[in-house]
């Protein structure tokens, strides 16, 4: 996982040639003509390159270099979408398309540990203060209006360095997982996969080991995921039944 998130920080530098280019979940990079496509639930990005086109979810994507900017799949809401990478670090910056717009004028707080917010118009100083509570005196400065939605810039650099300076905590024992419903539910239905034939069985297999582990933590199971099992299993007719009882329980 750490190796991943390095990856995803260190990818916008690596830009070789002007020409955009995708990198698959697969560590595959594509170069070629890219288009970002907005959808409801989960973007996606299609690629050109000169000898076949395809489109990919953002669920398959690690990254896109796109005219000299990047971007990668950041959950929001109930959405999985296609956000510009504008500073990268343990608190990342994004911007978003609002809704109905083409633009990227929305923004975004990403922290390693899973915490994000939208970067609030009304009550700045109240939500970013508690949301950089773990670092003091940083949250202090944003509270008394020292530091605005103007500052972001220098807001994460602030808390990048409070952070890389800050003592490591002592990491909490594991939860040791269960075997629960849900989990023999994903097993069974791995099992049913395995003897069939369609183009996205390993996509569907990668997340159903991914579902299994969070079942058997007792996690809330994030609906992107959820609508990213359906999608790679849609043509598969035989495993609908199953495919259905799995979601009820995972929605439970």
């Amino acid at each position: 996982m750490l190796r991943i998130l390095l990856l995803l920080i260190v990818l916008p530098v690596y830009a070789f040639t002007q020409t955009d280019y995708i990198v698959t979940a697969k560590a595959d990079t594509l170069r070629g003509e890219v288009r970002i496509l907005s959808y409801d639930i989960m973007d996606r990005v299609q690629v050109n390159t000169g000898k076949k086109k395809e489109i990919f979810t953002a669920l398959q994507v690690l990254g896109v270099y796109l005219d000299e900017k990047f971007y990668r799949p950041v959950q929001y809401d109930k959405r999985v979408m296609m956000m510009q990478q504008l500073k990268a670090g343990y608190l990342s910056l994004y911007a978003f398309r609002l809704p109905n717009q083409a633009t990227y004028d929305g923004r975004y707080l990403y922290r390693l540990d899973g915490k994000n917010i939208e970067v609030p118009n009304l009550g700045f100083k109240k939500i970013v203060s508690a949301y950089l509570e773990g670092c003091p005196d940083l949250s202090e400065k944003i509270k008394a209006g020292e530091l605005g939605k103007k500052d972001l810039d220098q807001i994460l650099d602030d808390y990048n360095t409070c952070m890389a300076s800050a003592r490591p905590a002592e990491a909490a024992p594991a939860a040791k997982p269960v075997v629960n419903n849900r989990v023999i539910a994903i097993q069974n239905l791995k099992q049913k996969i395995a003897g069939q034939d369609f183009a996205s069985k390993k996509d569907a297999l990668d997340l159903l080991n991914d579902l299994e582990q969070k079942a058997g933590r007792q996690e809330t199971i994030p609906n992107y995921l959820l609508e990213g099992l359906k999608s790679y299993l849609a043509s598969v007719a035989t495993v609908q039944a199953d495919l259905e009882n799995l979601l009820a329980l995972l929605k439970e």
